[in-house]
């Protein structure tokens, strides 16, 4: 998909042909799998473990860019931003997390969380699709209820 077939992207940012909009409330699409429900958003689990604990926050509502929210909708955002990030420290002790937004392939809002390892080098930036890392399928639901377990017994306060 690009931007320069203007039909076909008017189309997804208006909200009509989104593919999150779509899939991003089913349990499990071809993609990613559902953790948990927050406030504003929607938090997934992609198949493609490349940076282990990467997860996506999404809005639940369609809208392409953080200007569009209210000022409510956008505090609640990054709260559940947030308190996910906190969930994948704990359960995976990064050094870092990175936090993206981009929205270039599919323009519905959301945050590309990216934990860090020591191993990692912090001079070369992150390249989603470079490598494909699919774990085996009884680990995706050990780490969504490490994860859920985390958003609920853990307040996002700061440490």
């Amino acid at each position: 998909m690009s931007w320069k077939n203007s039909e076909k992207w008017q189309a997804m940012v208006s909200g009509e042909d989104c593919t999150f909009c779509k899939d991003i409330h089913l349990e499990v699409n071809p993609f990613s799998f559902k953790v948990a429900e927050m406030k504003q958003s929607i938090v997934r689990l992609p198949r493609n473990q490349f940076m282990r604990g990467y997860v996506l926050v999404a809005l639940k509502r369609h809208a392409t860019e953080l200007y569009e929210l209210s000022e409510i909708e956008l505090a609640e955002f990054w709260e559940d931003v947030a308190k996910v990030a906190r969930a994948i420290k704990t359960i995976f002790s990064p050094v870092k997390i990175n936090y993206a937004i981009y929205g270039n392939l599919c323009p519905h809002l959301h945050c590309h969380l990216f934990p860090q390892q020591i191993e990692n080098d912090p001079h070369v930036a992150i390249k989603q699709d470079e490598k494909e890392v699919l774990l085996n399928e009884s680990e995706y639901p050990l780490i969504i209820e490490a994860i859920r377990e985390q958003l609920v017994n853990k307040p996002n306060q700061p440490s």
